[in-house]
C-alpha cells in the first residue's frame, strides 16, 4: 500500500477513536443513574482534550491525503477517508441522543456544539475520500507508444 493509503487509514481509527471518547464522555456525564458524575470533573477540559487527541489528527490527516492525491485519485484511500466521515456523522448524530440527557450543570464549554461540529467536518472528509475514489476512476493509464503518432 502507499503512504496516502496508510495515512487514511489513520484518520480512519482516529475518528473511531474520537466517536468512542465522545460517546464515553457523554455516559460518564449523564452519570450512574442520569443526575451527573459522582466525581469533580471539568467538561470543557476534557472535551478539549478528547478533541486535539483524535478529532482534530484525523481530519487533518484526510485533508493532508486530499493534497497529495488530488489531482490523481486514490479508490482505497477515498474509501477509507469516505468511511471515516459516515463514522464521525454516525457517532456525532449517537452523541447527540445522549445529549439531552446530560444535566445543564454539565452542558458548559462546548459539550453541546460538538456534536454538529463534527458531523458538518465527518461529512467535508466523507465529500473528500468521495472526490478521491472518483477521481481514481476517472484517471486513464498511459496507452502504448503507438498512441503517440
Amino acid at each position: 500500500m502507499k503512504l496516502e493509503t496508510w495515512v487514511s487509514l489513520a484518520s480512519f481509527g482516529l475518528s473511531i477513536m474520537f466517536v468512542a471518547l465522545i460517546l464515553s464522555l457523554y455516559n460518564f456525564l449523564i452519570g450512574p443513574e442520569g443526575e451527573g458524575p459522582n466525581r469533580v470533573t471539568d467538561p470543557g477540559g476534557l472535551l478539549i482534550q478528547q478533541v486535539s487527541i483524535s478529532a482534530a489528527p484525523s481530519i487533518i490527516l484526510a485533508i493532508f491525503v486530499f493534497v497529495l492525491l488530488r489531482t490523481t485519485g486514490n479508490r482505497p484511500a477515498g474509501l477509507l477517508l469516505v468511511g471515516a466521515g459516515a463514522i464521525m456523522i454516525a457517532g456525532m448524530l449517537a452523541a447527540l441522543g445522549l445529549l439531552p440527557r446530560i444535566p445543564a450543570q454539565y452542558t458548559v464549554g462546548g459539550i453541546s456544539v460538538v456534536p454538529y461540529i463534527f458531523a458538518v467536518a465527518g461529512a467535508a472528509v466523507a465529500g473528500l475520500g468521495g472526490y478521491l475514489a472518483a477521481r481514481a476512476a476517472k484517471v486513464r493509464a498511459p496507452g502504448h507508444l503507438d498512441d503517440l503518432r
